[in-house]
């Protein structure tokens, strides 16, 4: 009795490797465009992160710009001279930068530019030493905080201390809107990641609490 033979022939092996050759560049077309879309959606939310941080920071110093005391201040207040031109414009706007003289909270450690001493009545003293010489009277700190673009950072100087805040600026706009009563700076950074060609742009409007429509 002949005993008949069963398996696959050349035609059906050749077939079913075509297929799986198939099945297995489609699987690696998707994992590799998960993979990209995984990229893409990491260094998104890392720039966006890394933005908002930095514009807070820049949010707040421009509400405290000008901040300087409980009493309006007059020249003879201001007994350093470098204060007193300092003081006169405590906002100042380049093409890639931003500079302020602000009020200081708790946060920042070190010596300030210079010390605001009042006792909130009458009497208000600008001066460069430190805190703990005029006693009992109110002590605030006052320095100047400046922001700018170099070479697609965006740095954060304070005195002598140079900060890098974020990476891979494209451009940097800040903007005085002057508005009836009070004015606003709008503050604007384009970023761009180069190895993935990502670009957002990140806005943020700050009204200003102590400075006029004018200053």
């Amino acid at each position: 009795m002949r005993r008949t033979q069963a398996g696959f022939g050349l035609l059906e092996a050749m077939l079913a490797l075509a297929m799986g050759l198939m099945v297995l560049t489609a699987a690696s077309q998707l994992l590799v465009a998960s993979h990209q879309a995984w990229r893409l959606q990491g260094a998104a939310l890392r720039l966006q992160d890394d933005t908002r941080l930095a514009l807070l920071r820049m949010a707040q110093d421009v509400r405290m710009a000008g901040m300087f005391g409980c009493l309006q201040l007059r020249p003879d207040d201001i007994k350093d001279p470098s204060a007193r031109q300092a003081l006169a414009q405590p906002l100042l706007i380049g093409p890639s930068s931003l500079e302020l003289v602000v009020a200081e909270t708790s946060a920042y450690t070190g010596k300030p530019d210079w010390t605001l001493f009042t006792d909130c009545r009458k009497e208000a003293v600008v001066s460069d030493l430190p805190p703990a010489h005029f006693g009992e009277h109110m002590a605030l700190r006052l320095s100047r905080h400046r922001y700018e673009l170099r070479d697609s950072t965006l740095y954060f100087v304070w005195g002598r201390s140079t900060q890098p805040l974020i990476e891979h600026v494209r451009q940097m706009q800040v903007t005085h809107e002057k508005t009836p009563g009070a004015g606003r700076i709008d503050i604007a950074l384009t970023l761009f990641e180069p190895t993935l060609q990502l670009e957002q742009r990140h806005e943020i409007s700050i009204a200003l609490r102590n400075l006029g429509a004018d200053s």
